[in-house]
């Protein structure tokens, strides 16, 4: 991507994005260590769920209480002042850990702020970055707020001062808020998908792909930590890199080909993903599962955060539909993180594999049932395109004729000789003349555009047609 063709308003909410995807994991990091330190580890995995519970109502009360015209910009710089203000005093409570009840109240309120901070980011950025780029928006935001992470935790080792950083952090991602320029531009037309009666049809399958693909990753994610837990491998920080440089490949990938293999290659990474939890469970390497868990987690967040932000702009209400992945997948992740230790501390392999494979087959169900949403004219866009080429070349086949006047016959010699390199005899044939007739017609050909040759009248059939064009460009 090349920054001086970025929007500045775009860089500052990829910014911000990588900022918001920081403080998140780090403040839910920081929750659940102190937690930790007031209650057993059943209440933490429950005061976890509160939280993201709480920041999915937040990507939601986003929308519900956006302001409208001139008051919506009289209030804004002081709503993101006073948010980031109470975020602030909420991290510090968190960090005093003075009983399971404060820390619960202060997280809960903490990730309400940050659900709003972040549905509103991601609204933003939807509207103002290039349609054509935006996965590798969403992946280079994704790749810098891991890898702040990633030094947090490494270079950071006392309770306080990671506090402090995620405090000074939240102030950062509130200027950078107030950086960008107000007003709100229409968002961009995206040729070739979802029309706005389509959109939510294509919504409701993204949103069931999002919460199944969810499913997978939080049984990996629960197959990795009993790995680690039992003492038989060491998650450790580095493979966190891995994260963030999958974050950066999916943006590339997702951004090729129009969008055209963003479904595919996400749905090979979810069958890898499938395969994974097998191998682990089967007693497999477990550095690989590591790996194979880092580099799919990454292509799954810019999957759907790009893909909810894309399809926001056919919405109706685009605030509630552009941060609405980082919700879908916050609310399933603490649904099902509960029934992936179930399963996988079930003794049945058959039961396992079985469970793993229909969700296999329900997800590729939804997949083709949202390619088809998202993209609900792409064939018919195809066949115009290819019927509207054909239109202009005889066109220029037309314009051609007339210039030099060739009769009809002529003229369809002429059309035969351009696409073909067969010889005089299969032409003729091709057109059920004689090869005397075709010669006849050649020799006619030649001496009405001054050529002398076959060849010689293909090459100039091309270098008129061109200057015909630039001459039509020039004019227009």
């Amino acid at each position: 991507m090349k920054l001086q063709k970025i929007d500045g308003n775009v860089l500052t909410l990829m910014l911000a994005l990588a900022f918001f995807n920081f403080i998140f994991l780090g403040t839910e990091y920081q929750f659940d260590n102190m937690a930790a330190l007031v209650t057993g580890p059943e209440q933490v995995v429950t005061a976890q769920g509160y939280v993201l519970g709480s920041s999915v109502l937040g990507f939601l009360l986003y929308p519900a209480m956006a302001f409208y015209g001139k008051v919506k910009e009289k209030l804004r710089q002081i709503l993101v002042f006073a948010g980031a203000l109470a975020g602030v005093i909420c991290i510090f409570v968190i960090w005093q850990h003075t009983s399971y009840r404060a820390i619960v109240t202060a997280g809960c309120l903490c990730f309400i702020l940050m659900g709003m901070a972040g549905s509103a980011v991601h609204y933003w950025l939807a509207q103002r970055a290039e349609q054509e780029r935006l996965a590798r928006t969403v992946g280079i935001s994704y790749a810098a707020g891991i890898f702040l992470q990633f030094l947090n935790n490494n270079l950071v080792k006392n309770d306080m001062v990671e506090s402090v950083v995620l405090a000074v952090s939240a102030a950062i991602f509130s200027v950078l808020l107030l950086n960008v320029e107000a007003g709100e531009p229409e968002m961009a037309e995206i040729p070739g998908e979802a029309a706005p009666e389509n959109a939510g049809r294509a919504g409701i399958w993204l949103i069931l792909v999002v919460a199944l693909i969810t499913c997978i990753f939080s049984t990996l994610d629960a197959a990795v930590t009993l790995v680690h837990v039992a003492g038989r491998g060491d998650v450790g920080q580095w493979p966190r890199l891995l994260l963030a440089g999958s974050g950066l490949l999916a943006g590339i990938l997702f951004d090729s080909r129009e969008h055209r293999y963003v479904n595919l290659f996400m749905y090979c990474v979810t069958v890898l993903s499938v395969l994974c939890i097998v191998v682990l469970e089967n007693g497999g390497s477990f550095r690989a599962g590591l790996a194979v868990f880092y580099l799919s987690a990454g292509f799954f967040v810019v999957f759907f955060t790009s893909s909810f932000m894309r399809l926001s702009a056919r919405m109706k209400c685009p605030r509630l539909w552009a941060g609405l992945g980082r919700a879908v997948n916050n609310i399933c992740a603490f649904g099902t993180g509960s029934l992936s230790l179930l399963l996988l501390k079930s003794g049945s392999p058959v039961v396992k594999d079985s469970i793993l494979l229909g969700l296999l087959v329900l997800i590729s169900v939804l997949f083709f049932l949202y390619s088809g949403a998202i993209r609900p004219g792409e064939r018919k866009k195809e066949a115009g395109e290819k019927k509207s080429a054909q239109r202009s070349e005889e066109e220029r086949l037309r314009i051609f004729a007339d210039s030099f006047s060739l009769t009809e016959r002529e003229r369809e010699v002429l059309k035969v000789l351009l696409v073909s390199d067969e010889n005089v005899q299969d032409i003729a044939e091709e057109l059920m003349i004689s090869r005397a007739a075709l010669y006849r017609h050649l020799t006619s050909l030649n001496e009405k555009t001054g050529t002398k040759s076959r060849i010689g009248l293909v090459q100039f059939y091309y270098r008129y047609d061109r200057g015909i064009r630039n001459e039509k460009e020039t004019e227009d």
